[in-house]
C-alpha cells in the first residue's frame, strides 16, 4: 500500500493530537515513550561495498538519545550475489516512495534521509544537528505495557518495528564477501495504522517501536515517538 495512500491530510494532522498505547493486562506497569530532535532513515544493502561507513555513521547517531535511527535493508542489489539478510521488499517500496516525494528518478545506497525532508549518502553529525524535527502541533504520545501489543491512533501513522542496538553480520558473498558489517537499529517491519485502527498482536521481547507522522504530500516527517525496552 503506497505511503500516501495511507496518511491523512497536512491540515488535519496539524490539528490532530495521536495517541498511542501498547498496552497489556490492568495491572502492568506502562511506560512512557520518547519524543526525538531528529529522525534519521538509512536505506542501504549489505551487498552494497558502499554503505559500511554509513551504517557506522547512523550507528553512532543512534548512541544520541535524541535522535531516532532507524535502518532499512533493501533488495535490489542481492542479485549481485549476497541476499541482504535484514532486507524486506517493503522496506525498498519505502525508499521509492520517498524518491517520488523527493522528485529523483531513482534509489541508491546508502541513502540517509532526514526527517523525511532531505536525503544525502553522507551526512556530517553538525548536518544532522542543524536539521530538527519542525515544531507542529501534531504531537505523538506512546505508552507501552509488556505482553500484548495493542496500537490505537487517532490519525494515520506508520509504525516501524525494529532491533535496539547494534547486529554482527558476516558476509559470505558479494561486494562485501569476507566482511562483518555492524548495522544499527534495524528495522523488522513497517505497518501502516490508519486513524480509528485498532491494532492489536503479541510484543516481541528486545524489540523497539517508532511511531512516525508524515506529511502526505511531502512525506517530510512531521512528529515521531519512539519505545525501547529496558
Amino acid at each position: 500500500m503506497p505511503m500516501t495512500h495511507i496518511l491523512n491530510t497536512a491540515a488535519s494532522l496539524r490539528k490532530t493530537i495521536l495517541s498511542f498505547t501498547f498496552w497489556v493486562g490492568a495491572s502492568a506497569n506502562a511506560f512512557a515513550g520518547e519524543t526525538p530532535t531528529t529522525v534519521v532513515e538509512l536505506f542501504t544493502s549489505q551487498g552494497c561495498s558502499s554503505c559500511p561507513p554509513a551504517n557506522e555513521f547512523v550507528g553512532d547517531l543512534s548512541e544520541n538519545d535524541d535522535i531516532l535511527v532507524l535502518t532499512y535493508g533493501v533488495t535490489y542489489w542481492d542479485y549481485l550475489g549476497w541476499t541482504d539478510t535484514f532486507g524486506d521488499p517493503a522496506f525498498t517500496q519505502r525508499q521509492r516512495e520517498y524518491g517520488q516525494a523527493f522528485g529523483i528518478g531513482n534509489v541508491y545506497t546508502p541513502q540517509i534521509v532526514l526527517n523525511g525532508s532531505a536525503h544525502s549518502p553522507r551526512y556530517t553529525k553538525a548536518d544532522v544537528k542543524s536539521m530538527p524535527l519542525p515544531i507542529t502541533e501534531t504531537a505523538v504520545n506512546v505508552t507501552v505495557e509488556a505482553g500484548q501489543l495493542r496500537v490505537e491512533s487517532d490519525v494515520d501513522v506508520m509504525l516501524v518495528t525494529y532491533m535496539p542496538g547494534w547486529q554482527d553480520v558476516p558476509v559470505k558473498a558479494g561486494e562485501n564477501h569476507g566482511r562483518t558489517l555492524r548495522i544499527a537499529n534495524v528495522v523488522s517491519a513497517v505497518t501502516p495504522v490508519k486513524a480509528g485502527q485498532d491494532l492489536s498482536k503479541a510484543a516481541e521481547d528486545g524489540l523497539a517501536y517508532a511511531a512516525l507522522v508524515h506529511d502526505p504530500e511531502t512525506l517530510k516527517v512531521l512528529s515521531a515517538s519512539v519505545y525501547t525496552p529496558e
